[in-house]
C-alpha cells in the first residue's frame, strides 16, 4: 500500500544523518529517507502496542469488562468444545466434519 506523503522539515542530529548517508552510499539501505520512514514506522508500531497494553491493563481492573469477557467465554465454551484441541473450525470443516 502506498501512503500519501508530504514534505516535512525536521531537525535531526548530524551524526545520525551522516551514518544514514554512509549506509546509503554502501547500498545497505536504499536511501536516508527510506531509513527515516522505517524508523518512524517501527516507532509508531511500538507506541501503538504500548497504548494497547496500557488499555488492557486498565481493562483488567474494570469489573464490568471482566464480567462481560467471562460471560462471553462461557457462552462460547460449548461451541469451542465441539472442535478438537489444536484444530480450527475451518480445519474441521474442510476435513470432512460438519460444515457450518
Amino acid at each position: 500500500m502506498t501512503l500519501k506523503t508530504i514534505r516535512y522539515t525536521a531537525t535531526l542530529p548530524l551524526v545520525y544523518v551522516d551514518e544514514l548517508k554512509e549506509l546509503a552510499r554502501e547500498k545497505k539501505i536504499p536511501s536516508v529517507n527510506f531509513a527515516i520512514n522505517e524508523a518512524l514506522d517501527e516507532y509508531l508500531k511500538d507506541r501503538k502496542a504500548a497504548q494497547y497494553t496500557d488499555l488492557m491493563k486498565k481493562a483488567a481492573q474494570d469489573k464490568a469488562f471482566l464480567t462481560r469477557t467471562i460471560s462471553c467465554a462461557e457462552d462460547f465454551s460449548a461451541v469451542d468444545a465441539e472442535v478438537p484441541e489444536g484444530e480450527s473450525r475451518l480445519m474441521a470443516s474442510t476435513a470432512g466434519s460438519e460444515s457450518w
